[in-house]
C-alpha cells in the first residue's frame, strides 16, 4: 500500500524533474545542445549573458540578463544575435522564449519575436509572454 506524504522540498522537485527528463528522453528524437555567451569586465565579472539550447529545430532561450551598468549599450542584442547564429548553425529554424511584462518584451519584438501565447494575471497582476521567431 502506498502512503501519501507532504513534501514541499527542492529535493522532491529535483527528483521529479530528473524522472520526467529521463522518461521524455526515451521519446525525443533530438539531443539538447547547450549554448551560451557572455560579456565580462576586465576583472572577469559577469556583465551580461545569454543561455539556452538547441533542441531539434528549436532554439530554446532560457536566460538573457544584463547588469544595470550594461543596459542600453547594445550588449543584449549582440548576445541574442550570437545565440541565434549558433543555433542556426546547429539546425534550428525557430526560436522560443518567455518574458514578463516588466522585462524585455519590446526588446524581443524589435528583433522579430512575436507573442504566441500570454498568461494574464501572472502570478497575480502581471503578464507572461511566450514568444517565437523564425530564424
Amino acid at each position: 500500500m502506498y502512503q501519501l506524504q507532504a513534501d514541499h522540498s527542492d529535493a522532491l522537485n529535483s527528483a521529479l524533474r530528473s524522472k520526467i527528463v529521463e522518461f521524455n528522453g526515451q521519446h525525443f528524437d533530438a539531443p539538447k545542445v547547450p549554448l551560451g555567451y557572455k560579456f565580462v569586465d576586465e576583472k572577469g565579472n559577469l556583465i551580461a549573458g545569454v543561455s539556452g539550447y538547441v533542441f531539434g529545430n528549436w532554439l530554446m532561450i532560457n536566460w538573457l540578463w544584463c547588469s544595470d551598468t550594461a543596459r542600453g549599450k547594445g550588449l543584449a542584442g549582440k548576445l541574442l544575435n550570437a545565440l541565434e547564429l549558433a543555433a542556426i548553425e546547429r539546425g534550428a529554424n525557430t526560436a522560443q522564449l518567455d518574458t514578463l511584462d516588466f522585462q524585455a518584451k519590446p526588446f524581443y519584438e524589435k528583433r522579430g519575436y512575436v507573442v504566441k501565447y500570454q498568461l494574464n494575471n501572472y502570478p497575480r497582476s502581471g503578464t507572461r509572454y511566450f514568444m517565437e521567431k523564425s530564424l
